[in-house]
């Protein structure tokens, strides 16, 4: 394989593309030491990348097993430039012409992962996803995961749920690739620093797209240091079971009506929502008003207000409602499956999830004891038997419990306010074993209070 270009040659390459031609500027890894890694921003670490980073690999540990393989050194050369569609193309020749090679099944997965992200990204920017969220963002110092479009277009009620739909299709698709890996052996050595999206669909790779900057210690010069993860057939498992998480979450959105919520304030999150408030609202929006504030600002408070209050959704498809248990039910299983090939592997690469007995995790502020282990495993059966509602779930104000398979068996309208005020729990309060506070207190303490950041890293 050719050695890298330095960091100022530039490759471009120009295609047909949605809107104009298609630039790609090809950035070449820098070649420093790894030396000590520290956590640079814990919140973009283990939020952004166990979404996304499982699609961006190349291989950067030429001792490590699997390393050379073409499936490795085809998704360096795609995927390092952004080119995520080439690479699921490539990948997928390579499975059909040699049964068996699970680098290329895995790398397959991992490249349909990252673009059903990229896509979702892509959709969501095109309408002005967040776009009249900025003040909300800068009073929670919070920044929006789409960048803002200046210039959205109209978005339906249909269209968006189009968009849902589509994420949904994506992402069993790559469950599908990953799920040919079973429990053969597969690894994929990966320097995610270089990693790149083209987040906006815009064919313009820049600087913002450069996700590996995200996750990515920074050098005294400005460069990345290098990232290096080593996936292996446990987080094919791993990455199966975020799929089902966010099919789960994204089926739950589809299974429900929430139109009525769409029409009255969804222009809080799309600045050209088509709805009945869009169409009736008129009036400079930097006017003042009674409030003592500009109406645009006034007009977003409102939204919000009108947000909270409409989420009274009836479920309007009972069969893909039922769906969602299956998948949470899929997560935990394959959970259990991650674990239990985890605690049989022999070696320590930079393992993207270690075992308690492995040094050598590319998240050092997470800590995997033998103790947590144990406790997360305790908790999957507990959260096994509240679907299947032979664990009851607490409500604060009631000394019954909420059987979580009848909300699934027998589903009602799913309404916010009184969810949180007790009378939508009526209906599925039942006698039985509820897990008590004392059970979940013992838990947080053994992840020292960091409970939220474990879980969504263990899925």
């Amino acid at each position: 394989m050719a050695n890298p270009a330095s960091r100022s040659e530039k490759a471009v390459d120009d295609r047909p593309h949605s809107g104009g031609s298609r630039r790609f500027e090809r950035v070449a890894p820098y070649n420093v030491p790894t030396g000590e890694r520290r956590v640079k921003n814990p919140i973009l670490n283990f939020l952004l990348a166990p979404v996304l980073a499982c699609g961006i690999a190349c291989p950067v540990v030429p001792g490590a097993a699997h390393a050379e393989t073409g499936a490795t050194a085809l998704v360096q050369t795609y995927l390092a430039n952004g080119r995520i569609g080439e690479a699921e193309e490539q990948l997928l020749a390579m499975t059909a012409a040699a049964t068996g090679n699970t680098d290329a099944q895995f790398g397959l997965g991992l490249v349909r992962s990252a673009r059903a992200f990229e896509k979702l990204s892509q959709a969501l920017y095109r309408v002005g996803f967040a776009s009249k969220a900025q003040g909300y963002q800068a009073l929670f110092g919070l920044r929006a995961p789409i960048p803002v479009n200046p210039n959205p277009q109209p978005v339906t009620y249909d269209e968006f749920r189009a968009i849902l739909a589509a994420f949904v299709a994506d992402l069993e698709s790559a469950d599908r690739a990953l799920q040919a890996v079973g429990d053969k052996p597969a690894k994929l050595s990966v320097d995610l620093s270089i990693a790149r999206f083209d987040w906006n669909g815009d064919g313009m790779l820049g600087v913002e797209d450069q996700f590996g900057t995200a996750i990515s210690d920074i050098n005294d010069d400005g460069s990345t240091k290098p990232f290096l993860v080593s996936f292996d057939t446990a987080d094919a498992k791993w990455l199966r079971g975020y799929s089902n998480i966010l099919m789960a979450v994204t089926k739950t959105w589809l299974s429900h009506d929430f139109s009525e919520t769409w029409d009255y304030s969804f222009r809080l999150l799309f600045p050209r929502a088509v709805s009945t408030m869009a169409a009736a609202e008129g009036g400079d929006i930097h006017d003042n008003t009674l409030f003592g504030v500009e109406k645009q600002q006034a007009d977003d408070l409102a939204d919000l207000v009108t947000f909270l209050h409409t989420i009274r959704w009836p479920v309007q498809d009972k069969a893909l409602w039922a769906e969602v248990r299956d998948h949470l039910r899929a997560v935990i299983a394959l959970n259990r499956e991650t674990w239990a090939l985890i605690g049989k592997e022999a070696d320590d690469d930079h393992e993207w999830l270690p075992g308690p007995r492995q040094t050598s995790g590319v998240l050092p502020s997470f800590n995997v004891t033998e103790e947590r282990f144990q406790a997360w495993l305790g908790l999957l059966s507990r959260f096994e038997a509240a679907l299947d509602g032979t664990l009851l779930i607490p409500h604060w104000r009631f000394s019954k419990g909420i059987d979580a398979a009848k909300l699934f068996d027998e589903p009602q309208s799913f309404d916010l306010i009184l969810w949180v005020t007790g009378p939508a729990a009526l209906p599925y309060l039942s006698e039985g074993p509820v897990m008590t506070g004392n059970e979940w207190n013992q838990i947080l303490a053994i992840f020292e209070g960091n409970f939220a950041a474990y879980a969504f890293y263990f899925n």
